[in-house]
């Protein structure tokens, strides 16, 4: 199909243009892979679950929960008589749908019921506080919210400040007065519904980015783009197989789990594991349980996985594939990884912006250290100057931008959305280089390099090296004032230490030591500091901005 222009005008959802990204600075979309060759009306809700029931999969699995198989046929009459019922609420294409619902099948069943009645469905996350869901609320203008009724103590809080919201429906038992009955909406609704004509670009997720550099910032996902992240990594990166099982810990409201447990499994009919409780000791159990063949999480899950595993009996033989997104993987994990669940991770580059993964390596490839692969079949990316957009040279670190068949997309962000995309390229403030074969290596955030006697020091470069040291369990460098004067800032480490390990002066000195062995002297941690945990979004990314506003006790 070629290149196109971000977004067309013509369609059926009621949303006002000064919400969307502006044309001027829309991403230009590129369409090279004949997957990718979508109609212009399209429906996703109708390629997820109308289509495969045409093809004779009605009785597949799709969703594994508990003692719970749901089918294509399952799924889709849940989604067509919620559709009807939400409907009937007045909802039209267009509207904007709050959902605080935890990974169970109703999650799926509600964003694919707007979906297919041109609705857009915005998932947030059950960890989320009143004033997170009430600046959703108006920033989104959503007239609706459906909720798990075990999560409506915030949402109560929050229902105050609310100055759109017209509905509310609960899941499950609530005994509390102005919520409709998710159960009873549906009993009454009919199974049959005709699906709004939307089309490929029309939005149907707004989701907000995690928050880890300050205000959440809606990102607009198309009906096309949750086709893309599947149909371009499923087919040339991870082909999946009939008797794989996917599983993991990125919820449905995080982009990562819109992939593993929504894209994937509705578009190659592979059974995904939902579960409420992701704790790791649960998730071992669940992949000896299941079979699980496909996992997918932060590096930051992964450590605690890998520690898990040597206190939890599981047999987690039938992995064959493991993909890490979200943050930086460091060599200690991944060998950590290795050695207890025995597969290698694929470590991926993806952001929200871009809905899933841009950047990753192909399942039977040779897995290289610290690299997050080569562009997935269908993206294009570059390593530019951030100054002068000029391409660098291989081997020079630079910004990341890149250029496919999603992009980035903001809500009602006009002046962040203008700083965002160049000449129909999207830039993410990452810093990373391209080696000569065309993979990628990430180095750090742009806003999260330290500046310290001249040199910037990426705060993940000195992570993956004190990783290695055996009282560390996780860390994050920040830059913080010289105590001895002589610099501007210095690289301040904040330790989380193992069990078994106590915080002191002279444990300090010797990570510190083992610092100088390993690592390069212009990054040395000058300054360290030791706590119980680290601030961290609900999808397990660290806080730096937290750390370097607020510090930490320890």
């Amino acid at each position: 199909m070629g290149v196109e222009p971000g977004r067309s005008r013509d369609s059926v959802q009621s949303i006002p243009e000064s919400f969307l990204p502006p044309p001027q600075c829309s991403p230009d979309l590129l369409f090279s892979l004949p997957e990718l060759n979508y109609p212009l009306r399209l429906n996703a809700a109708v390629e997820f679950l109308d289509r495969p029931i045409a093809r004779g999969w009605g009785d597949r699995t799709v969703y594994l929960f508990g003692e719970r198989r749901i089918s294509y046929r399952d799924l889709a009459g849940d989604v067509n008589r919620l559709g009807n019922a939400l409907a009937g609420l007045g909802i039209r294409p267009g509207d904007r749908v709050l959902l605080r619902i935890p990974d169970r099948p109703e999650h799926a069943v509600c964003i694919l019921a707007l979906l297919k009645i041109g609705a857009v469905a915005v998932p947030t996350f059950t960890l989320l506080r009143a004033a997170d869901i009430a600046y959703r609320e108006a920033d989104a203008e959503a007239i609706a919210l459906i909720a798990d009724a075990r999560f409506l103590d915030e949402v109560e809080k929050a229902r105050p400040s609310f100055g759109f919201v017209r509905h509310c429906i609960a899941i499950g038992e609530t005994g509390r007065a102005g919520y409709h009955d998710y159960d009873a909406l549906l009993a009454a609704a009919g199974s049959s519904l005709t699906p709004a004509p939307t089309r490929r670009d029309d939005v149907a997720l707004l989701l907000y980015t995690s928050g880890s550099t300050g205000e959440p910032k809606g990102c607009c996902e198309s009906h096309s783009d949750l086709l893309a992240i599947a149909d371009g990594f499923c087919n040339y990166q991870l082909p999946l197989r009939a008797q794989d099982v996917i599983a993991g810990q990125p919820p449905l409201a995080f982009s990562m789990g819109v992939g593993f447990f929504l894209s994937y499994p509705l578009r190659f009919g592979v059974p995904a594991v939902l579960m409420e409780e992701k704790k790791p000791e649960a998730m071992l159990r669940a992949i000896e349980r299941h079979r699980v063949t496909i996992l997918g999480a932060v590096p930051t899950y992964y450590n605690m996985l890998a520690l898990a595993a040597e206190s939890v009996r599981a047999d987690v033989s039938s992995l064959r594939d493991l993909r890490s997104a979200g943050e930086a993987l460091s060599p200690a994990v991944a060998a950590r990884v290795l050695e207890r669940l025995g597969s290698p991770i694929r470590d991926s580059m993806g952001s929200t912006e871009s809905l899933h993964i841009i950047s990753s390596s192909r399942h039977g490839d040779p897995v290289r250290e610290g690299s997050c692969g080569r562009p997935i079949p269908g993206f294009e990316i570059v390593v530019r100057d951030p100054d002068t957009f000029a391409e660098m040279p291989r081997g020079r670190p630079g910004l990341l931008t890149f250029r496919g068949p999603t992009g980035t997309k903001y809500w009602r962000k006009p002046d962040v959305q203008a700083k965002s995309v160049r000449g129909g390229w999207s830039m993410l403030q990452d810093s990373v280089r391209m080696d000569e074969e065309g993979y990628l290596y990430y180095i750090g955030r742009q806003d999260d390099m330290i500046v310290t006697a001249g040199y910037n020091v990426a705060p993940t470069e000195v992570e993956a090296v004190l990783a290695r040291h055996p009282a560390v369990l996780e860390c994050a460098c920040i830059p913080a004032p010289d105590p001895d004067g002589e610099r501007s800032q210095v690289v301040k480490a904040w330790i989380v230490l193992r069990e078994g390990f106590a915080a002191s002066g002279e444990l300090a000195n010797e990570i510190q030591t083992f610092f100088k062995q390993h690592g390069a002297p212009h990054m040395y941690p000058r300054v360290i500091g030791f706590a119980s945990s680290l601030p961290k979004t609900p999808t397990g990314k660290i806080r730096r901005s937290e750390l370097r506003t607020q510090g930490l006790t320890g």
